[in-house]
């Protein structure tokens, strides 16, 4: 969750030259040679900006290449001839880095290609996401627009701190179990901080994350209960040793270990998971 390693960049001539070129050899669009550069200038840009707006990556000298190179992503779909492109992006996970649990079909670009056209084959604007994480943050232009939010994280650029910021409040209401997540500002930079938050709220997290911690708990239920006929400490120990383990497969701040620790701060629970898990 949160992050990924950056995409491989491949022949980017390559791939330019065959967004821009039909099967049978016609050009779409011949770039000339101070276009090409230009392209070239943007991707290093965008490299050394890990991946914020600037208006250094839309440069006049790409305005009327612009369309047709934001008409070239039409290739990177299924039956495009960019496909592989597609295909080696998705691969790279299995799971969406905005949410941590979805199927990765979608490929977002970070920076809209509505508005950075230059940007809409590389790799690196290209994030394997799923569908609802894509749709939530199809609107928010990061960086352009105050209004609509401090915007995402980059997967592929955003350090973390090796600190377990991602907080999960735990309570029983209503003969339920109740999760709420949240970042732990005093834990980070403020600007980071708010971003993280702001991902978890524009994308409705707590809400989508409900039928997914159900999911969990239930493949843990018999496990928790087994263990708890131990003794509470054990079973303290046993959640805390499952969230270090989880954290060693899915980051310091997945949900899943960000649950389980939670859970084991919980003396309700530990004393009595049954009642949280059903007997």
């Amino acid at each position: 969750m949160w992050i990924l390693p950056p995409q491989e960049l491949g022949d980017l001539d390559q791939a330019l030259d065959r967004a821009l070129t039909l099967v049978n050899g016609t050009a779409v669009y011949e770039l000339s040679a101070a276009e090409r550069a230009a392209i070239h200038v943007v991707y290093q840009l965008y490299e050394a900006l890990s991946g914020q707006p600037h208006t250094d990556l839309t440069p006049a000298v790409l305005n009327t290449a612009r369309a047709s190179l934001y008409s070239a992503y039409d290739q990177v779909q299924i039956g495009g001839r960019l496909v592989s492109l597609r295909e080696r992006i998705l691969a790279s996970t299995n799971q969406c880095p905005y949410c941590g649990f979805g199927e990765p079909r979608d490929l977002d670009h970070y920076l809209p290609r509505s508005v950075f056209g230059e940007l809409a084959i590389y790799p690196r604007n290209l994030i394997p996401s799923c569908s609802p994480c894509n749709n939530a943050k199809r609107t928010v232009v990061p960086g352009l627009d105050p209004a609509s939010g401090p915007s995402l994280i980059h997967p592929y650029f955003q350090e973390l701190p090796d600190v377990e910021f991602l907080v999960a409040d735990v309570a029983f209401e209503n003969g339920a179990l109740q999760v709420s997540y949240r970042i732990d500002a005093e834990l980070l930079e403020e600007a980071l901080a708010a971003k993280l938050q702001f991902q978890i709220d524009r994308l409705k997290l707590n809400e989508r994350y409900k039928g997914q911690i159900n999911k969990f708990l239930s493949e843990q239920r018999a496990a928790m209960l087994m263990l708890r006929e131990i003794g509470t400490a054990v079973f303290s120990e046993y959640l805390i040793r499952c969230a270090a383990s989880l954290r060693n497969s899915f980051g310091f701040n997945d949900w899943r270990p960000a649950l389980l620790r939670a859970l084991a701060g919980n003396t309700d629970f530990c004393s009595s998971p049954a009642e949280y898990l059903g007997s």
